[in-house]
């Protein structure tokens, strides 16, 4: 095996490692099951997600209220706090940092807490 196929090898074991992590944390937290994939693969694989997440991680209130489900709306506050304690700063918070997140080609930090 060649250095840089090790390197990925551990990547990928990392970030296997962190979606597990990420997933314990949302359920923990009671984040409805039908937003986990969305959060863990923005945090983990800079994928962008959905409009409802994409308002909670621009930090826009109005806009996360009016697109959201009921069990989504009413999980906003624990949504909040699993970005506040488990995801990067740099990940979320304004339109900027946000885009500036899924535009960046670099891999992700894969730990935060």
């Amino acid at each position: 095996m060649t250095i840089a196929e090790d390197r990925a090898k551990r990547r990928a074991e990392l970030e296997t490692a962190r979606r597990g992590e990420l997933r314990g944390h949302l359920q923990g937290l009671g984040v409805p099951e039908n937003l986990h994939a969305g959060l863990i693969e923005y945090l983990v694989a800079r994928r962008p997600t959905g409009a409802f997440l994409g308002a909670c991680l621009r930090n826009d209130l109005k806009d996360a209220a009016l697109r959201a489900d009921d069990a989504s709306a009413a999980a906003l506050v624990s949504i909040v706090r699993f970005l506040v304690y488990h995801a990067p700063g740099t990940s979320w918070g304004n339109e900027t940092l946000v885009s500036v997140w899924l535009s960046d080609p670099n891999p992700t930090p894969l730990a935060v807490d």
